[in-house]
């Protein structure tokens, strides 16, 4: 699994209203990401560096800015993977991963740096991201294994964000809603791989 794979399969529904902002990681402090990593799909993502996150978050808005189209030859995806491999051999060192297990847990660091970056979107619109998340949880047992979110759960994800506190959603909006419920899919996707 790789970032273009990935991220080909999210941007197609996002619309050049809902580009995500330049990056704004939140620093937790200095020893945030010092903690010895965890034998989890999340390892990678979660002993990457603050710094590195942030640069990988603007590097991918640039990616968007510029059209989302994460071609071959895009040096803003080759430093991503590179930030992600300094992290993915941290975690490696540790446990010694399968091929599978380094697949997932890259697959993983991908796709959350990409649902951080969905997220900012939405919170410089002044939406949340607490609905998506509620939604995912009532509805997991219907999307585990998916890709992509089907059109009839695009119509009760727009029902239920609406009825959250999202009031009157744009389509751009929606659209970012659906990308990110696709990004934790493909989240859980990957935890089910690294097992």
């Amino acid at each position: 699994m790789n970032l273009r794979r990935i991220a080909l399969g999210l941007v197609p529904g996002l619309v050049a209203g809902a580009l995500p902002v330049a990056a704004q990681v939140q620093r937790t402090g200095q020893g945030a990401n010092q903690a010895l990593p965890r034998n989890t799909a999340a390892c990678i993502y979660e002993t990457m560096p603050a710094e590195d996150r942030e640069i990988a978050l603007l590097l991918i808005s640039r990616e968007f800015a510029g059209g989302g189209r994460f071609g071959q030859s895009s040096r803003n995806l080759d430093t991503i993977n590179e930030l992600i491999e300094e992290s993915h051999s941290r975690c490696l060192a540790r446990f010694n991963w399968s091929v599978g297990r380094s697949q997932a847990a890259t697959g993983y660091a991908l796709t959350a740096i990409l649902a951080d970056a969905l997220e900012q979107s939405l919170q410089s619109i002044g939406l949340s991201a607490a609905p998506l998340h509620a939604f995912y949880r009532e509805n997991r047992h219907l999307l585990t294994g998916r890709d992509r979110l089907p059109a009839a759960q695009r119509d009760r994800l727009t029902a239920f964000v609406k009825a959250q506190s999202w009031a009157d959603p744009k389509e751009p909006e929606l659209a970012l809603a659906a990308l990110y419920v696709e990004s934790l899919m493909l989240k859980d996707q990957a935890q089910r791989q690294f097992r």
